[in-house]
């Protein structure tokens, strides 16, 4: 009988589920809605997880996974792992004998560098945090503290900065460029007055304010001097975060995987960050993901069963 694996790699804004069997072969996969812990609440989580494999029980009524491994964003203490594998022993394919594993999606995105035994990862999209293991069983963490108090070099960072920017501009702090003329016609304001409501509506919606991270980009790969300065203030802490990382473990191979849109962003961004990540150390190997995140979910979970 073929036994079957489910990876998740849940995020704010989706969730994507892999089932393999015990040769790693994807016998399904599907894309849900957000499932992140510190987006929405528990029943959200369960059911853009349900949802996601309903076409998968269709075909195959009766089946159970042997394991679980879930990378779900917000996950921080012990408590938020627990609080995760009850949720999900309640989802259809489980049973007494399933194997489930809860942890940050941080562990599954650098998973999906190939690197199940040592690593670091820099997830860089809406929000960033920056994780690593090595051979030894140090891991440390960097960053991912929520877009509150931290979250520096993020999509949403940069969003922020440019909305600070273009206030600075329409209350003729300073001049207009296009760069700030794009940015004013995204969010819809024609004067400094309007920023008010916009980010009384707005501040908590990571999302919308991560969408301004790729105008950003777009003028700083411009030249545009305002752009620039904040993507060398997003890449500077990027590598700060990286080199924290870095000189906490005891690494025999000195890889990188970058994960997220941003993180890998052509032009500019993604030169001057490669740049100061070398600065750190030049024998570091950066990367982008070798395989999905939510397959190297599925993976672990078939590692799992075995170790």
């Amino acid at each position: 009988m073929n036994k079957y694996y489910l990876g998740i790699d849940g995020g704010g804004t989706k969730t994507k589920v892999i089932v393999i069997d015990d040769h790693e072969r994807i016998i399904y996969e599907a894309v849900g809605g957000p499932s992140s812990i510190d987006t929405v609440d528990g029943e959200k989580t369960f059911l853009s997880i349900e949802k996601a494999l309903d076409e998968f029980f269709k075909v195959n009524q009766g089946v159970f996974f042997s394991a679980i491994f879930a990378g779900i964003g917000g996950i921080v203490f012990e408590a938020d792992y627990k609080y995760v594998v009850n949720l999900l022993s309640g989802l259809k394919g489980v049973n007494n004998d399933t194997l489930i594993k809860a942890r940050n999606d941080m562990e599954n995105a650098l998973y999906s560098g190939l690197c199940f035994h040592e690593g670091i990862v820099l997830i860089v999209g809406t929000g960033m945090v920056v994780y690593g293991r090595d051979t030894y069983g140090n891991t440390h963490k960097c960053g991912g503290w929520g877009y509150k108090v931290g979250d520096e070099g993020s999509g949403y960072d940069l969003g922020l900065k440019a909305i600070k920017h273009v206030i600075r501009v329409l209350d003729h702090r300073l001049t207009l460029t296009d760069f700030a003329a794009e940015i004013a016609t995204h969010i819809g304001i024609t004067q400094a007055t309007d920023i008010v409501p916009w980010m009384n509506l707005n501040y908590t919606n990571r999302t919308v304010i991560a969408d301004l991270a790729p105008i950003v980009t777009k003028h700083a790969n411009l030249g545009n001097a305002f752009a620039k300065e904040i993507v060398d203030e997003a890449t500077s802490e990027l590598a700060l975060a990286v080199q924290g990382v870095y000189h906490k473990l005891k690494l025999k191979n000195e890889k990188l995987v970058i994960v997220g849109s941003l993180g890998n962003a052509s032009g500019y961004f993604k030169n001057q960050l490669h740049q100061k990540i070398h600065g750190i150390s030049r024998f570091i190997e950066i990367t982008g993901p070798q395989i999905d995140p939510a397959l190297a979910a599925a993976m672990m979970a078939l590692k799992n069963t075995k170790s």
